[in-house]
């Protein structure tokens, strides 16, 4: 089964508009916090309901995921749709730019395939935010223009990072610049976004904040990839709701894989690490 290219537009629109009002609503927000303690917006559960419903009229035959709703599961579905609504909610819930809408669309084989990612107070010296769209099969677009990797990046001069595992990676072979952006979605597409961000290394999360910049990245040749340099790919435990296995490591391989070497775990053997 292929999506609806118009249906997909609409769909865009919609992610679009949330983005927009999410952006206006940022400055007179009402927060209050889950279990885990992380942030929760009545922003979030707004933007939540409308693209689950939408999606659910558009595409009534594909299943969803959403990190603030508990939906219908779906066996045999042809897609799934893995929805964020806003992914870096401490970070918009303070006044900071860096967060974003982030769809995920993954295929009958739980494989990365589509994304819409809006982040609209984040980009490139542009007051137009940053919005990307993969239509599954296709080429990603960045505001309405295709992406393509500007050039080779051979040498790892700056990377994105989870800031609670500054504790848990050895940095003492590291001479680069550490960005940290408190979006995941936005740390794992940076490298094919900004000239000098080669690499990304991510916290175990959860599908919700992986998915979207994981089938963007996969879609020009880079990858997500285990400590040991396995790819990373999506368990029956990662798609009931927990968390990744380890840390996950992204960009192009053979910078990867020297990453890995300048700045590895501390414990070796620590395979999952809890916040």
């Amino acid at each position: 089964m292929l999506l609806s290219h118009s249906k997909f537009e609409i769909l865009k629109n919609e992610i679009k508009e949330c983005g927009d009002w999410a952006k206006e609503k940022q400055s007179s927000l009402s927060v209050r916090y889950k279990e885990d303690k992380s942030p929760v917006t009545e922003v979030d559960m707004t933007i939540s309901h409308k693209i689950i419903a939408l999606i659910k009229e558009l595409f009534p035959e594909c299943a969803i995921i959403s990190e603030e709703e508990i939906t219908e599961n779906k066996e045999n579905a042809p897609y799934t749709f893995v929805l964020d609504p806003i992914d870096g909610t401490d970070m918009y819930s303070q006044g900071l730019p860096s967060f974003c809408i982030a769809l995920g669309i993954l295929d009958s084989t739980f494989n990365p395939v589509g994304a819409i990612i809006y982040a609209p107070r984040f980009g490139k010296a542009t007051d137009k935010g940053l919005f990307l769209s993969l239509y599954p099969g296709e080429k990603p677009f960045l505001n309405g223009k295709e992406l393509e990797l500007e050039s080779s990046k051979s040498e790892i001069y700056q990377i994105t990072l989870s800031s609670s595992l500054v504790k848990h990676i050895d940095f003492t072979n590291y001479e680069g610049k550490i960005r940290m952006f408190g979006s995941q979605i936005l740390q794992i597409v940076a490298p094919l976004i900004f000239m000098n961000i080669s690499c990304s290394i991510s916290e175990p999360c959860y599908i919700w904040d992986y998915s979207a910049s994981h089938a963007v990245i996969k879609s020009l040749g880079y990858d997500l990839y285990k400590p040991n340099l396995e790819l990373f790919t999506y368990s029956n435990s990662f798609l009931k709701r927990n968390r990744a296995e380890c840390v996950l490591y992204g960009g192009e391989k053979s910078n990867v894989e020297k990453l890995i070497h300048l700045c590895p775990l501390r414990n070796s053997n620590e395979r999952i690490i809890h916040y």
